[in-house]
Parts: C-alpha cells; structure tokens; sequence
C-alpha cells in the first residue's frame, strides 16, 4: 500500500488546485503545490502573472467552469452574465480553495528551477524520486526530494511570436503589445490598432478595442468561423453553444468506431453543416464566416464570441483572415497583408499591434530524459508532448501532466485529476505499456495531419467517457436506461453534465450526482423551452 509519499504539484492553477483535492480526499499521498505567483488561479489569478485582461469573460458558461461536487451558482444568472468574468472566476477557485483546505499546502512565490531524476532511482524508471529544486521568494534556494511529480502548469507559460513575425515587425515605429499583457482598451482610445490573431483571445480583444479606438484591423490567417456564444436549438431559441455542441447522444454519433483523421473529418462537416442553417434561416446574425470557406474546405474551427460578429458587420473592425493572411512587410507605421489568392493590402497610420499570437509551453526544468520520453515540441501548440491520453508519460511512472495542453475543458481535467490520483495512490493500476505506447504514437501521428485539427482533444464528451472508463466511473448506461429512464434521458440527450462521474466509482457520490445534475436539467430546461 502506498503512503506518506510526497507529491509536488506545480502549478496552482485550476489542474494543481484539483489535484491536491482529490489527493488529500484519498489520504495516501503528501501533496505539496509551487507557484512563482503570489497567488492560486494560474491565468485567473489576481497576480501579476495572471494573463486574463480586466473585462474578460470566459466563452464556457458557468456549469462548465465549475467542478463536478462544487457548482459555481444554483441557477443560471441572467443572460448577459451566463458566462463568468475571470474575476467571477477567481472567486469560485477563491472558495474552492476555502472550502477544501488547500491553501496550508500551497509554496507561493517559488519558481520551479529543475526536477531531476535522483541519482541511484531503479534503471526501469518505475519508482524513480525526484529531486525538486525552486527558488523562493527570488532569494532562496531551496530542494526536496519528492516521490511523485504532477506538472500542473498549463499552456500560457509565455507569449509565443515567431521568429518570422518578430523579424518583420523590427521594422515598426509604434508599440508592441503581447495579449498576455493587455489589460483594458484605455491606452488605445482614438488610436489605430492592429490585431494579429484570429483565435479567440484576437476576436475579443478586437472586440473590445473597436470600442474605443480610431480604427481597428484584424489579420489572421486560420479559417475559423466566428458564431455567437448563444445560438439557436432545434426549436429556434437561442442557448449557450454548449449545450448543443455537448451532447452525449451527438458525440458518440460523431466519434463511434473513427480513427483521430475520420474524426476530425466528421467534426468539420459537422460545424459546415450547423454554421450554414444558422445563417440561411432565421437568424441571419448568428454566423459570420471570418473566410468564406467552399463546402470542400469546410473550417478548421469554432470562435464562440459576444458581439464581435456585430462589430464587424458594423465596420468597426475591419478583418484580413483566412486564406493564409499574414503580414508581408512593415514600413514604419505602415503595415502590408497578403494571403495566399495574391491579395495585397495596406494599412497606414498603426499606432499599435497586439500580438494574439498565443502561447508556448514551458518545460525547460523538467530534465532532458523526460523531455525525450514525451518527445517535447514546445514550439507545436497542438501537440507539444506525446502521452497516453495527454497524461501519462510512456517511461516515467512516477510523474504525471494535467491541463498542459491547448483547449482543455474544465471537465477534462477534474478526470484527469481523479485517474492520475488514483494511479499515484495506489488504488488504480498504471496504463500498461501498450496503451502507453499507442497513446505516444496516436499524439505523434496527430502532428502530421493537415488541415490540423482546432485542437488535440476534439470531442470533449466521447474523450472524457473514454477516460471515465478508465477510472471505473463511467456510468452503465443501457442499465439506467431500464431502471430510471428519466435520469437517461439527461445524461443521453441533454446538456452534458461532468457530475454523471460522480454516480459510480472511487469517491462517488451519487445523491449529490443526482443532485447537481437535476439542477443542471432545470436550467437547461429555461432555455431549451
């Protein structure tokens, strides 16, 4: 039996918070959490590391955001407030925190410095320590050695520009802004601005600055489609776009017996299916293509934003996306795009780009062998690293990676929590070898699929069963159908609701399952009707 062996989680974002709950729930293991902020909540944070600007709300509605046993609100807020700001955000980690007593394990203002395989751990890497050195305080040095390591530090380790678009833009005379650092539209009122970037940080950044300056570019090259956050159902009212994307019913019909290609091949014709009937029918503003993509190029993905399409209707931002648009020279203060049609423009007059360029990963203190091991990429912000259900690396058995990778929902990584702190524990086997090895070679043929993918994971709700499976919490399904076909139809045919995990397995709960996912059912119901 494992226990009383120590854990080092770092990161103490949503991932690292996680864990350590689940960990101390259990009781085997000694969690210790490093941040090099000053506070918990990673990019949601009130530090100065935080990356969130003053106004942002997220595009997943409250149910989403929140964990499985700790709902963010009984009920729906009023629509404009369905989904939370990043302060509404780090209040509910603030009391999550509270409520299961985290913050007498956390190590604030300790920087990661290295994590070392310690010398003379067992050759078959099974049961290696390791030898965790931080600095705190950015004075002292200080190092431990740790059983079990969980890195828990997520994507937005630093802006990302490439080396291409930095050369290029040496060249201009106004200021430079990374997304991470932008904060409030305030400094660019009545300026002319430029926003590099078409994801959803370039659309709602260039949302927010079209409202206060001069003019407003967006260029980007990806082949996204902008929607609304709510868009209308089957009977024509408009929802939160969740809860007709996640969907237990549509998800297996999507994912059902399909390699990764035919999946995302499925997902594309999928999304070119539900963008055109929104736009042809009654609700003509509820789409807006960023490129007019041909039925045999349907989009690479979904931006789900509030009041972007009208802004750019309006004319308030003026976009260069799709078609491969970037920039082809800078000239001072003027900027010239061009795509792949030969489309060539100019704007003059820049007083400020913002780069929503996105961000790369950080592993530089994990040490070389591990990097090998989970073929570390940090420059791919689709697959940076290869593990068995972006988790589990295929040598190492004692270390573990949660929420490090791009577009991961909060659900996801509450299931990753729970398998990776059963396994640690003790109380769940380790993947085997084989699994190890075909999760490794999937994410590596991942890397060469073309168009990619919008991101790794591309049906939350298939891929959070599959890991539920894992753990021996996915709910029988068929069985409930004959005993309680009600409670089926909500988990079958409505909103997906992450406490379905909660009804079987280690540590389950299921009046408390129950619970929170008629609650769940009720509100969705207000807006389905």
């Amino acid at each position: 039996m494992i226990k009383n062996k120590k854990v080092a989680i770092i990161g103490a974002g949503p991932s690292g918070l996680c864990f350590a709950k689940y960990i101390n729930q259990i009781g085997y293991l000694i969690p210790t959490i490093f941040d090099k902020s000053n506070d918990f909540g990673g990019v949601w944070s009130n530090s100065t590391y935080r990356k969130s600007w003053d106004n942002l709300r997220t595009n997943f509605n409250q149910f989403s955001t929140s964990f499985s046993d700790f709902p963010f609100k009984d009920r729906f807020p009023s629509k404009g407030e369905v989904f939370p700001t990043n302060q509404e955000l780090y209040e509910y980690f603030k009391c999550y925190v509270e409520h299961f007593d985290l913050m007498k394990i956390i190590r604030f203002n300790s920087t990661i410095i290295s994590v070392k395989k310690l010398k003379g751990s067992r050759e078959d890497f099974t049961n290696c320590k390791w030898k965790v050195t931080w600095v705190e305080n950015d004075k002292t040095t200080l190092t431990e050695v740790f059983d079990f390591i969980v890195v828990a530090s997520g994507i937005f380790s630093k802006g990302f520009v490439s080396k291409d678009l930095q050369m290029k833009l040496k060249n201009f005379k106004g200021n430079i802004i990374h997304s991470e650092n932008y904060r409030n539209p305030d400094p660019l009122k009545g300026k002319n601005v430029v926003v590099l970037g078409s994801s959803f940080s370039g659309c709602e950044i260039a949302n927010e600055v079209s409202t206060v300056t001069s003019k407003c570019y967006q260029v980007g090259h990806e082949n996204y489609y902008a929607i609304n956050s709510f868009i209308p159902n089957e009977k024509g009212v408009e929802v939160p776009w969740e809860m007709i994307f996640h969907v237990r019913n549509l998800s297996y019909q999507i994912n059902h017996n399909k390699s990764i290609k035919e999946i995302w091949e499925t997902k594309k014709k999928f999304l070119l299916d539900i963008c055109p009937k929104q736009d042809i029918k009654k609700y003509p503003n509820s789409l807006l293509p960023i490129k007019t993509t041909p039925e045999n190029q349907p989009p690479i993905g979904i931006i789900f934003s509030r009041n972007y399409i009208e802004n750019v209707e309006s004319g308030k931002i003026k976009t260069f996306t799709g078609d491969n648009y970037k920039i082809q020279s800078v000239n001072g203060n003027s900027i010239t795009f061009s795509n792949d049609k030969g489309e060539i423009n100019t704007v003059d007059n820049i007083d400020t780009v913002i780069l929503s360029s996105g961000f790369q990963i950080d592993f530089s203190f994990l040490d070389n062998d591990v990097l090998e091991d989970i073929c570390y990429e940090p420059t791919d912000s689709l697959v940076p690293m290869c593990l068995y259900e972006h988790t589990f690396p295929s040598k190492f058995k004692s270390i573990a990676f949660i929420g490090c990778l791009k577009g991961v929902f909060r659900f996801e990584v509450e299931l990753y929590c729970r398998w990776v702190s059963l396994v640690f524990s003790g109380k769940l086997e380790y993947p085997n070898d084989e699994k190890l090895s075909q999760g490794k070679n999937d994410l590596l043929k991942l890397r060469s699929i073309r168009p990619r993918p919008q991101f790794p994971i591309i049906d939350c709700v298939y891929h959070c069963d599959k890991i539920a499976k894992e753990i021996g919490c996915l709910p029988d399904f068929e069985s409930i159908k004959i005993n309680d076909p009600e409670l089926y139809n909500k988990l079958w045919n409505g909103f997906f609701c992450q406490a379905s995990y909660n009804l079987i397995g280690p540590g389950s709960n299921p009046t408390l399952a129950k619970e929170i996912i008629n609650n769940y059912y009720e509100n969705y119901q207000q807006f389905k009707n």
